[in-house]
């Protein structure tokens, strides 16, 4: 029987994947693994169980049309106690995973394979690990070292369903992982690896798309690429715009040009806040927004510091795009 994939996107970041055949009731699906997700009525009635489809489509039985209105329905919304699953769909709860009864998958230990100085600042980390690590491109996991007790957050840069994964990581002074990695841990050095999470990934859509990174925010986008060129996604028209600070801090220019090779739709841009190599603008990344025509359709992805983000936002809708179609991840 040919089962349907599910996924859950909680608003604490955690991500449950879930399968079920079809025309099975999504409240049913989760109770067979364990979530009992948020519902009163349990019949259209009320608006309790609202989420947001923001990839793939559900169908909803009979539910009071008050409760949810026609345009928010043509938004992505949805009424999970009446909804069923006739496709893939990717899912937004508006609540955290412990409000569902939900456990977050067990990590695994993985191992470190390689650490790389590619740039002023900027390491490039491999880990490989056991079982093959599926995510929607543009997600991350959280890393620990053995032997200390904090958590980091990085997104992957390597496809989906690897054992090898690839990470790149700004070194901040004082920083407990910049300092484990500065002290370049051995190869065979275990690091306890999350399963992934986070709302910031690859739509599956036909819009044009642009992404914009700042530093290291580069690295999801390097995951969504090799996403598109493997012909897992629609190669819509894509722009691909990278700011740094100096022309020091640039890194993977030769993994992009690969993936140009791969994705000719991609039209890549390199800025620079001061030392700019030939090529590539001299000032921020998110000033060659207003330099471009950009289709009014176009899904933003803005991946980098808070302020590089906001500017990035700001100079969107200075280009006659909504904010409301971007998708943020700010990190600091």
């Amino acid at each position: 029987m040919t089962t349907i994939p599910i996924t859950l996107l909680f608003a604490d970041g955690v991500t449950r994947q879930l399968s079920a055949t079809s025309g099975e009731r999504l409240l049913d699906v989760a109770a067979s693994a364990g979530l009992s997700l948020l519902t009163d009525c349990s019949n259209g009635q009320c608006g309790t169980c609202v989420g947001s489809c923001v990839s793939g489509s559900l169908e909803l039985d009979e539910y009071d049309s008050s409760v949810l209105a026609d345009d928010e329905r043509e938004e992505g919304a949805v009424l999970c106690c009446v909804a069923r699953i006739y496709e893939p769909v990717i899912l937004e709860l508006p609540y955290d995973s412990s409000e569902a009864s939900a456990t977050e998958a067990p990590t695994q230990t993985g191992r470190v394979h390689s650490v790389r100085r590619v740039a002023e600042e900027t390491v490039r980390l491999e880990v490989d690990v056991e079982a093959p690590v599926d995510f929607l491109p543009g997600q991350y996991v959280r890393l620990k070292p053995e032997g200390r007790q904090e958590w980091r957050s990085y997104s992957m840069a390597n496809g989906s369903g690897e054992t090898r994964l690839v990470f790149y990581v700004r070194i901040v002074e004082g920083g407990a992982f910049s300092s484990w990695l500065s002290d370049e841990p051995a190869v065979g050095t275990s690091i306890e690896v999350s399963a992934p999470r986070g709302s910031f990934f690859l739509r599956a859509d036909d819009r044009p798309r642009l992404f914009v990174a700042g530093g290291t925010g580069l690295a999801p986008f390097l995951a969504m690429l090799r996403a598109i060129g493997s012909g897992k996604y629609l190669a819509a028209p894509t722009h691909l715009l990278i700011g740094v600070r100096t022309g020091e801090h640039l890194f993977a220019k030769d993994e992009i040009a690969a993936l140009q090779r791969e994705f000719p739709a991609l039209n890549v841009r390199y800025a620079a806040e001061s030392c700019a190599p030939d090529g590539c603008h001299l000032g921020y990344g998110t000033d060659l927004i207003g330099q471009m025509t950009v289709d009014p359709k176009t899904q933003v992805y803005l991946c980098g510091p808070p302020p590089m983000v906001e500017a990035g936002r700001e100079a969107m809708a200075k280009a006659g795009l909504r904010k409301s179609d971007a998708l943020c991840e700010r990190f600091a």
